[in-house]
């Protein structure tokens, strides 16, 4: 849990390092012995967490819920508990009092990113608990972003007035020239994540998907059938699959020594959950459209990470899943390449940070056994059901925000300064020396290398310039590049 209360003698907040809450209260907070007294004093002081109020509503007695509610049909907070019960556990409650009074956000939208109540000619207003439902998602699968205060700040930073800036500051040619490096850099970088190194033809596959972002219906992008043909466009043929997986898998590496006993990152949902996860993901997709772009790339992108429907390639499809919502959300021009992938490798342990807030959590709840063959099963899985349908995504939210800062600044902006340097330098040193193409390409890489300069053991290469030549061709490319000189 991400806001926890406690029994103490005074007033006192805390903040852990890994941004979890503990609030302290005295004696006269507490609720008693009523297990309906402390849901309200959770509801009041902790916000919602959907995956441990499932499991609490379980526990309970509906008679009991009804009769709180009946007493209180008016009660903000057991208006809420009454619609979170019917909408968790899919029953419904004897509640026998007419609820009364004005319509209320289920999430205060000043605390958690929140969903459109009207989505298109649909309402998802509730008349009988007079609740107006903005959650994220259904009950198949509905991810809670908190919006903090780190949150908030990254969410208030909009990138795409730089984008557009770079591309006013920048000959079309010389932003087409980058954007198509762009395209083979992120496609080996999502690789590079993997460990993987692309065959040529397996590399052009992924340019021309990430080429097509944006370009599917929305309404068939998270279809079994569409994903499972995005997947095979990227994996392997001997590893493309006809739909989503009916088996257990689980994210691990052979521990060092012991042929049989694996490290296990991440235990994945049971195959029983995939379709109704992925369902709900889909759902999820379509009610997250006006939310902030960039959340709602999060959202689907790693819930679908997460969910891990395919054996292989479910990394890859999950970054194409970023930039295909990106493009959708407007964050990203059609034809702009912005480099997620380059970013996250290039702060691998950002990105890790961001998957273990998700999976770290979830591995004291599982009990699993592996089998001599490497075979997981869950042996609790309906007490972990719950972390897999409503997943906290508030830090890949936060994370995502700053790859994607980072890809406009570092990547983007980057290569487009580094083009106009070199088409500077070519044409500056052409004036000192008129050299055929290759060798003043060669001449410049060694500059590039080594930070201005032709080093002494390159300089043979180079016979026929003088020193004095040379020295003119240095200064004409520091010249060039300027502050980006190496």
């Amino acid at each position: 849990m991400h806001h926890t209360s406690r029994l103490g003698t005074r007033l006192k907040s805390e903040t852990l390092p890994d941004g979890r809450h503990i609030d302290e209260y005295p004696a006269q907070y507490q609720p008693g012995d009523d297990p309906i007294a402390h849901l309200v004093f959770a509801l009041k002081y902790d916000g919602i967490d959907l995956a441990v109020l499932q499991q609490v509503f379980q526990a309970l007695d509906p008679t009991e819920v009804a009769a709180a509610i009946d007493r209180q049909p008016n009660s903000k907070y057991l208006r809420q508990i009454g619609f979170l019960y019917e909408f968790l556990l899919g029953r419904t409650l004897p509640v026998a009092a007419t609820i009364g009074g004005r319509y209320l956000p289920l999430l205060d939208p000043q605390i958690y990113v929140v969903g459109p109540v009207d989505i298109g000619w649909v309402t998802r207003r509730d008349p009988r608990w007079k609740i107006d439902n903005n959650l994220l998602g259904t009950p198949e699968y509905c991810p809670i972003v908190r919006r903090t205060s780190a949150l908030a700040e990254r969410m208030a930073r909009d990138p795409r007035p730089r984008i557009e800036s770079l591309i006013a500051d920048f000959p079309p040619a010389l932003f087409q020239r980058a954007n198509d490096y762009l395209y083979l850099k992120e496609t080996r970088s999502s690789y590079g994540i993997e460990h993987e190194t692309p065959a040529p033809q397996r590399a052009e596959r992924f340019v021309e998907l990430l080429r097509s972002a944006g370009d599917e219906p929305f309404e068939t992008l998270m279809e079994e059938a569409t994903l499972t043909t995005l997947q095979g466009a990227i994996v392997d043929p001997r590893y493309a699959q006809a739909g989503f997986r009916s088996w257990q898998n689980y994210v691990g590496q052979t521990r060092p020594g012991y042929s049989s006993s694996q490290i296990l990152h991440y235990v994945c949902p049971p195959p029983e959950l995939v379709p109704s996860l992925m369902r709900g993901l889909a759902r999820c997709a379509q009610t997250g459209q006006g939310i902030h772009p960039i959340v709602h790339a999060t959202v689907v992108a790693f819930g679908f990470v997460f969910i891990h429907p395919f054996e292989d390639g479910n990394g890859r499809l999950h970054r194409f899943l970023i930039h295909d919502f990106l493009r959708r959300g407007g964050v990203a021009p059609a034809g702009v390449m912005l480099p997620v992938s380059a970013a996250m490798l290039r702060r691998m342990g950002d990105y890790d940070a961001a998957l273990e807030a998700y999976s770290a959590p979830l591995a004291p709840l599982l009990r699993t056994t592996l089998d001599d063959e490497a075979r997981l099963t869950i042996n609790n899985p309906q007490e972990v059901e719950g972390y897999y349908r409503y997943p906290d995504l508030t830090r890949q939210a936060e994370y995502l925000c700053d790859t994607v800062a980072y890809a406009v600044e570092e990547d983007l902006a980057e290569e487009l300064r580094f083009l106009a340097g070199y088409d500077n330098a070519r044409r500056a040193m052409q004036e000192v020396v008129d050299m055929p193409d290759r060798r003043l390409e060669l001449f410049i890489q060694l500059l590039h290398q080594n930070g201005g300069k032709l080093s002494n053991s390159k300089r043979g290469t180079f016979q026929e310039l003088s020193a004095a030549e040379i020295a003119a061709l240095e200064e004409a490319y520091v010249a060039a590049f300027g502050a980006n000189a190496p």
